[in-house]
């Protein structure tokens, strides 16, 4: 296959969404920060001081952190020191900030907004401080890992394009559980045949030299970048006595048509990589396993999980084999580790650095034969009409092997640790909507590995809700990346400034957490039953993008669009799949609204059971100007352990690409969590 290459031009929103590595990471404006500072060498500080804060912020948001100022430094001509490190302690929640020079004992406003907005912790909502060190010694199955559903496709799930490229993509933004839809490959194109099956060509005399000749030279051009000895398989050696001039036509036509069969038959058919039953285009299984290379481990060494759906027959299965140990040749884990049998226990994250793993359905006799005697009928080639998978490729699941989901008894009668189950999304639900059941669930999971996928109908590659999953322990919620929608910022939120993996909460951990929790008998979740009061107040915003062109110029430069309605709706997602708590701002005006000090704040309190762990609070902001009907412009999402309080700047994205956009919004935020 080849390999398809994108200019800047032809680039899908799919690539333009998946350009930036380490979503809801924002590091805007960094690259101006350098620049002043080498500047600084030269030029007189304090002056690039107050050039930055001029063009790093508009002015209503520079009016809001005056009033800060002003605030905390009460009646004095200066602020002190001892007033600012009160306020980064108890307003900011920051425990330790370095100032540039401990002789200092007083700020001007430029000193103190220019110390404050370079500090991460002190001043961004999602600060540096709070993404921690992973803990790497847990068995594999205590973490959340980042997924990705059919992620070959670029778009919808009947008709887009597959594409090596998509692999690249999701890998280098941190995906690190990727799936690969394999099927046999083309077959050979089969000769012409004449209308007449009984009729053969039959040569001159004077043209049968030429057409030899050229039927040879042909065959060698074919051949020769494939093989050293190509020209010898172009024909099989003739007899001594044959190679005269009375050689029959018509033995030369069959000896033709023969050593095209045999160099048909030499030529190795590979496996391709598509949505099967679908209109959506192939890529070859080595093409895609070149760039799971290329990428998995670029920037990041934790291991990915490569889930295989297998409807190739056994012969493009074992072909499947030989191309991944010879394209992931020193990555490929094919065999367990001495000290960790996958009958005994799971590996630690911690030993699979740069590793891939394989899962695949694995289905021994024990396994027939307990299902028999449950008074089940079953048999390999039956499960989804695909083939029983081969040996050889069985043998590469070591500690992540498929194991088929049939109703809530599987999950007390699978007791393998390495085994996965993987369920529709809409099978999860009905499965979780029963509480007698949903215990089995969160039991299962605190050691065991489940994946969940969407449902067939999301054929637009819409998403299911990750956090609902999450809660309830499930490690793999394969994500359809080719869509951005608001079950998709969720998933960049749990992920944002991770490597893809991410640690439980205690809570959903082994049996040794649950001294520490109980059990909420109304949704059947174990929680802390932390109770949260979160306020959020919307003070200022800039830079907000407009939806569509709507930006005007005057001829000098860029005009503000005075009918931009921006209202910036705060949403709560603690357990409910698909119904956050949300909360809303007036409408302001231009992209550079101002809410003014005595904004009403958006209340969400006495909100019960709380694990902030797998909890978000997400901030959308849309143009409610009746021209356009309330599109969403730019959107922010934040795990809520890791939203800070105090006054903040909220970095936006934007609601296609998931990229970092230009805009931001001041806020201030109050939030108490209470045992």
């Amino acid at each position: 296959m080849p390999c398809f290459k994108f200019r800047k031009e032809e680039k899908s929103n799919f690539f333009r969404r998946m350009t930036t590595f380490g979503l809801g990471s924002p590091i805007h404006g960094r690259n101006v920060m350098r620049e002043v500072i080498v500047a600084a060498l030269a030029c007189n500080v304090k002056t690039l001081i107050g050039v930055q804060i001029s063009s790093s912020f508009h002015e209503c948001v520079k009016k809001h952190v005056r009033h800060v100022y002003e605030n905390i430094k009460g009646g004095d001509t200066l602020l002190s020191r001892e007033k600012l490190d009160a306020f980064l302690r108890e307003t900011q929640g920051v425990e330790q900030f370095d100032l540039d020079s401990k002789e200092r004992t007083d700020f001007r406003f430029d000193e103190f907004f220019w110390l404050w907005s370079q500090n991460e912790s002190a001043w961004r909502a999602a600060g540096e401080s709070q993404r921690k060190e992973l803990d790497a010694t847990h068995p594999i199955s205590h973490y959340f890992i980042s997924s990705s559903h059919n992620t070959y496709l670029e778009g919808n799930q009947l008709s887009s394009k597959s594409s090596a490229d998509a692999y690249r993509a999701v890998l280098r933004n941190g995906c690190r559980c990727i799936e690969i839809d394999v099927w046999n490959g083309p077959a050979p194109r089969t000769p012409s045949k004449s209308p007449n099956p009984g009729h053969r060509r039959h040569f001159s005399s004077s043209s049968l030299p030429r057409l030899a000749g050229e039927k040879l030279g042909a065959r060698i051009s074919q051949n020769h970048s494939r093989s050293p000895s190509a020209v010898q398989t172009v024909f099989p050696p003739l007899d001594p006595r044959e190679s005269g001039t009375t050689l029959d036509p018509k033995d030369l036509n069959d000896r033709l048509e023969k050593s095209r069969d045999s160099s048909r038959s030499n030529q190795k058919i590979e496996p391709v990589v598509h949505h099967h039953g679908t209109m959506t285009s192939t890529v070859g299984f080595r093409e895609v396993c070149r760039a799971i290379r290329e990428s998995a481990f670029e920037d990041n060494p934790l291991p990915i999980i490569i889930s295989l759906e297998v409807g190739a027959d056994k012969e493009q299965q074992e072909v499947m084999v030989d191309i991944m140990k010879e394209e992931w040749d020193g990555l490929l884990l094919d065999k367990h580790f001495e000290a960790c049998h996958p009958t005994q226990r799971q590996p630690r994250l911690e030993e699979l650095y740069e590793k891939i793993l394989i899962k695949v359905k694995r289905l021994d006799d024990s396994r027939i034969v307990g299902d028999v005697d449950r008074g089940r009928s079953i048999s390999m080639p039956a499960i989804n009409g695909k083939p029983p998978i081969c040996e050889a490729l069985a043998e590469l699941a070591i500690y992540t092997h498929s194991e088929h989901y049939v109703d809530e008894t599987s999950l007390i009668s699978c007791a393998s640790p390495s085994h996965i189950f993987s369920i529709n999304e809409g099978s999860f639900l009905s499965l979780v909507e029963d509480n007698s059941k949903v215990h089995k669930v969160l039991n299962h999971n605190r050691d065991f590995f489940m994946r969940i996928y969407p449902k067939g109908l999301r054929v637009d590659s819409s998403n299911p809700d990750p956090s609902f999953c999450w809660r309830r322990g499930v490690q793999m919620v394969a994500m359809n990346w080719q869509k951005s929608d608001d079950r998709m910022m969720l998933n960049d939120a749990m992920f944002a400034g991770t490597n893809g993996w991410v640690l439980k909460p205690p809570a959903l951990l082994g049996n040794s957490a649950l001294s520490e929790t109980s059990t909420n008998s109304t949704e059947g979740v174990v929680s802390r039953h932390k109770t949260l009061d979160l306020q959020i107040t919307v003070l200022a915003g800039q830079f907000l993008p407009l939806p569509g062109d709507r930006r005007k110029s005057n001829g000098f430069g860029i005009k503000s669009d005075r009918k931009f309605r921006p209202k910036v709706k705060v949403e709560l997602h603690v357990d409910k799949p698909y119904k956050p708590q949300a909360k809303e701002t007036v409408a302001a005006r231009t992209e550079h609204p101002d809410w003014g000090r005595d904004a009403e704040s958006l209340d969400f309190l006495g909100v019960k059971g709380v694990m902030e762990e797998i909890s978000f609070v997400r901030f959308k902001i849309a143009d409610s100007s009746s021209n356009f009907g309330g599109d969403v412009v730019a959107w922010a999402c934040i795990r809520l352990d890791r939203l800070l309080q105090g006054y903040r700047c909220l970095d936006l994205f934007h609601p296609v690409t998931r990229r970092p956009c230009e805009g931001k919004l001041f806020i201030k935020v109050n939030k108490v969590l209470r045992d």
